[in-house]
């Protein structure tokens, strides 16, 4: 345990499961988490699913692969200087998006109302099955369905990566959060994880998992508007120069967080009771929901300031052209941003050292603030633009569909089972011979396994061949 010492961890924090481990491999610990989450299918499938839009809508957006892994570097950079470890906040990064279903959110979303209306049409009770959540799916691939060495599911790893990569440390039952991290089917290996955490931090993130969380912050901030401002859609150099368009974009923003929820309205907060919480960790405040003047200030002060990150677009015609003017404001953007969120933040407690539920990570309100009114531009420029909306609604229609026609398959009278790939059938058939509620819990489990897994394309051809849309799909592989 010599090596356990010289990185700052207990045994306990790298622990794994010990009759499937290599007391002899010449690795660190956490290096060999990274190693085993590269090389697993969920990895390279990212490079299928989308990001904002769909892989291959135009060359340089970003997909959840590209997303995945600049996350991955910039949660390395982050631990390095804030003296986390960077292997294990850097495989917790490469694993932060694993259980994203087919079509980014939309497909989360229908996919766990699909499951839902399965559950209780099969007379199950809907949170006893968990229905679909990308982290908890997270949690669920690497514990239980990738294949790892020997004969325990899962690919063990550290405890230390595993609660690294724990952003909502709860199951869906526990409070009414819109996302959650453990499904009820998982619930022993989150008790063994957890099981070191300190009672009053039950509902709080480890502070590797805290840098992973921040990390995806910053790169969803940056990268998406550099992606969006490119694509002609996110105005950064009308911002910059006018008043009027900045008022107008607060507005919006706004409007927005208010629908949401999101906004301060001079109410108490009754989801911040000290029993609950904090859903969003690195991406809200706990000092409180932002005020309307709050906004309008942190958004006059991104774009209006001078020497500021957007300050290099004041000077810019119109949208992006590909001019020598226009690559230099977005490196100024990157370079400013990324100094702005990276060196912003520190350990909370600076005499505690920077590991799991020793310390915090301190994000001033001011830097959250800044971060949040640029993800939100992706919002309200791209996702809710109705060009979107009108294919994630076909989307949705794929995702729901798709799990139906498998669980009618799996529950109908003649039990099509070879509809499932081969792999699966054993697990299905298995699961509903035991002929009671657990089993049919995993048959849903294994469903959504398998629909959530897909690539945006897998997806959408399997269903126009399951609908009937296709005449010749023999030699289609899938």
């Amino acid at each position: 345990m010599t090596r356990a010492l010289d990185l700052g961890y207990e045994p306990d924090d790298l622990a794994r499961h010990p009759a499937y481990d290599d007391p002899d491999d010449y690795r660190q610990p956490f290096a060999r988490d990274y190693d085993r989450l590269v090389h697993t299918t969920a990895f390279r499938k990212l490079q299928g699913k989308t990001q904002v839009v769909a892989p291959g809508e135009a060359e340089f957006l970003r997909t959840r692969l590209t997303h995945t892994i600049e996350v991955a570097q910039l949660a390395r950079r982050l631990a390095e200087r804030l003296g986390a470890h960077p292997d294990c906040c850097e495989a917790a990064a490469i694993l932060h998006d694993f259980g994203h279903p087919p079509f980014g959110h939309i497909g989360e979303e229908a996919l766990s109302e699909a499951v839902d209306e399965t559950a209780r049409a099969w007379g199950l009770e809907p949170d006893h099955v968990g229905g679909y959540e990308g982290n908890a799916q997270n949690f669920r691939l690497v514990t239980r369905v990738l294949s790892g060495s020997g004969a325990f599911p899962g690919i063990n790893l550290t405890r230390g990566t595993l609660d690294a990569s724990i952003k909502y440390p709860w199951y869906r039952d526990e409070f009414e959060r819109a996302k959650w991290c453990f499904y009820p089917t998982e619930a022993a290996e989150a008790d063994r994880v957890r099981s070191p955490v300190p009672p009053e931090r039950r509902y709080a993130k480890s502070f590797e998992a805290q840098v992973m969380d921040w990390a995806d912050d910053v790169a969803y901030a940056v990268h998406d508007i550099e992606d969006w401002y490119v694509a002609g859609l996110v105005p950064l150099e009308m911002l910059t120069q006018s008043a009027v368009a900045r008022e107008r974009f607060a507005e919006q923003l706004t409007q927005r967080l208010a629908r949401r929820g999101k906004l301060a309205d001079g109410k108490p907060d009754e989801a911040a009771s000290p029993s609950a919480p904090v859903e969003e960790g690195a991406g809200e405040d706990p000092e409180g929901r932002p005020t309307a003047d709050e906004l309008d200030r942190t958004v006059h002060g991104l774009f209006g300031e001078g020497g500021g990150p957007f300050a290099a677009f004041a000077t810019l015609a119109g949208e992006f052209d590909g001019s020598a003017a226009g690559q230099h404001a977005l490196r100024v953007m990157r370079k400013r941003l990324f100094e702005l969120f990276t060196r912003g933040v520190a350990p909370a407690d600076p005499t505690a050292p920077p590991r799991r539920h020793r310390n915090d990570l301190q994000i001033p309100r001011e830097l959250r603030l800044r971060n949040d009114v640029l993800r939100e531009m992706t919002w309200i420029y791209v996702i809710d633009h109705p060009r979107t909306a009108t294919y994630q609604r076909g989307q949705r229609r794929i995702v729901a569909e798709l799990f139906r026609i498998y669980a009618e398959a799996a529950c109908g009278p003649r039990r099509e089972l070879g509809m499932f790939p081969r792999d699966l059938q054993r697990s299905v058939r298995e699961a509903l011979d035991r002929g009671d509620t657990q089993g049919d819990v995993e048959v849903l489990r294994t469903i959504a396994d398998h629909v959530g897994a897909m690539t945006d394309a897998q997806a959408a051809r399997l269903h126009r061949r399951l609908t009937g849309q296709v005449d010749a799909a023999f030699f289609d592989f899938e």
